[in-house]
């Protein structure tokens, strides 16, 4: 189960999204997490207690002067019991209490006692969401560490249409499992004479190397995509060639986040990068965003599945004789989303894993996703690719350049293309100095 022995705290405000957290009340439930909820004055016009309170088994917290059900002061108490606070929906004027610092209710006087993770799923009308005073109420929580969860583009409940519903309670679900579940490993320092060390052959980083300095990020790895609690949509990615990457990129000087899927923990470069572990897509995209603003360099060597189910099933699918079928829906594109917010003075990197039509498949791929180079290879070839150690590549840069890197280990591979890197990087300091 995803969230196995987690705690939640729920916190529900007045608005028409409201039922809605009964339904993510009850899918955390299902995966395993204890859930207690936290309700404001207004929430109850528009769900009852009672039915919190029979999804989780537990009082629900609403009055700060109510006569106490334990002996203990839930706002405190309840902040040193969860994991998370989420707040789903969020409505503009708790929002702009939690900004200020206001502390009236039972919500926002245990938002100001939670040290852990606190999670704001927003719900509005699209006007309140645009207002000038709410986009910074929501820029001072998101600079606190507050993560928020955008709304959804689609019919509201005025009837208008536009930016403000609450977003998916899967959505929430995946944001929740990514901040919860990842594991953060940081990069230990290399031993002084590494040939002598039998677990790994990584070489001191140049402390003047050309990336000295800038901080390079990698994706890497496979994703998994759930049907059911027990089966997933993948593919063979063993993470290979994104380990040899971050080693690459960590020889030339750089500080390197290696954000990965689900691979063998012996591959992971542990002794020279942060290793950001995720599961999903959306969790994948979620962690590359989180480190953005940092990023000098974007590489994108994941094998990222392209597609999950519309639903995940709660429970296995058992046979009954008959066919299946499983509604797809495509996941996000993470070079293609970082490639439009990305300043002009970060590079980024992108690899074509194709079967057919390689180049202009790849260089179709470089100009959508506005990378400064794509890394092509045929992965319909057996001798290199997926999971093999070698690899056979063209690298196609944005200025027309083509680069053929013929079958090498993928250590020898990974060199070239931070040599490109390094040019690119060159180039732009360059430009900006002109």
């Amino acid at each position: 189960m995803m969230f196995k022995d987690k705690k939640f705290v729920l916190g529900v405000c007045g608005g028409i999204a409201a039922y809605k957290s009964a339904e993510l009340c009850s899918w955390l439930r299902k995966e395993g997490a204890q859930v207690r909820v936290v309700m404001t004055q207004h929430a109850t016009e528009f769900i009852a207690p009672l039915t919190f309170e029979t999804l989780t088994q537990s009082p629900v917290y609403l009055d700060l002067f109510a006569p106490p059900r334990a002996y203990e002061m839930e706002h405190i108490s309840w902040a040193c019991w969860g994991d998370a606070f989420v707040i789903a929906p969020a409505t503009a004027n708790t929002i702009a209490k939690m900004a200020a610092g206001i502390a009236d209710d039972a919500l926002t006087t245990l938002y100001l006692s939670f040290e852990g993770p606190v999670v704001v799923a927003p719900a509005m009308n699209t006007r309140m969401w645009q207002h000038p005073a709410t986009r910074a109420n929501i820029a001072t929580l998101e600079v606190r560490g507050v993560h928020i969860i955008s709304p959804e583009t689609g019919p509201l409940a005025c009837g208008e249409e536009g930016e403000g519903r609450l977003a998916s309670v899967r959505t929430i679900v995946d944001n929740l499992a990514y901040l919860l579940s990842q594991t953060v490993t940081k990069a230990r320092t290399p031993r002084a004479h590494p040939e002598t060390d039998d677990t790994t052959s990584f070489q001191l980083a140049d402390s003047d190397g050309p990336l000295s300095g800038k901080t390079v990020v990698i994706t890497s790895g496979p994703t998994h995509e759930y049907i059911d609690p027990v089966r997933f949509l993948t593919n063979p990615s063993s993470g290979k060639m994104g380990c040899a990457l971050a080693r690459a990129a960590a020889q030339l000087g750089a500080t390197v986040h290696l954000v990965t899927g689900p691979v063998n923990p012996t591959v992971l470069p542990e002794e020279c990068a942060t290793i950001h572990k995720v599961t999903t897509a959306e969790q994948m995209l979620l962690a590359v965003e989180a480190l953005r603003d940092k990023a000098d360099v974007f590489i994108f060597a994941a094998a990222v599945s392209d597609f999950r189910v519309d639903r995940r099933i709660e429970q296995k699918i058992k046979r009954t004789g008959n066919s299946l079928t499983l509604e797809l829906v495509e996941n996000p594109d993470i070079a293609q989303a970082i490639g439009a917010k990305k300043r002009p003075d970060q590079v980024s990197v992108g690899f074509a894993a194709e079967t057919h039509d390689v180049e202009a498949n790849a260089l179709c791929k470089m100009s959508r996703k506005r990378l400064d180079a794509i890394v092509a290879n045929d992965v319909a070839n057996p001798r290199i690719g997926f999971e093999s150690d070698d690899n056979e590549v063209t690298i196609y840069v944005q200025n027309g350049d083509k680069r053929f890197i013929s079958r090498r280990p993928k250590e020898d591979v990974a060199r070239a293309v931070m040599e490109v890197v390094v040019e690119l990087l060159q180039q732009k300091q360059r430009n900006k100095q002109v």
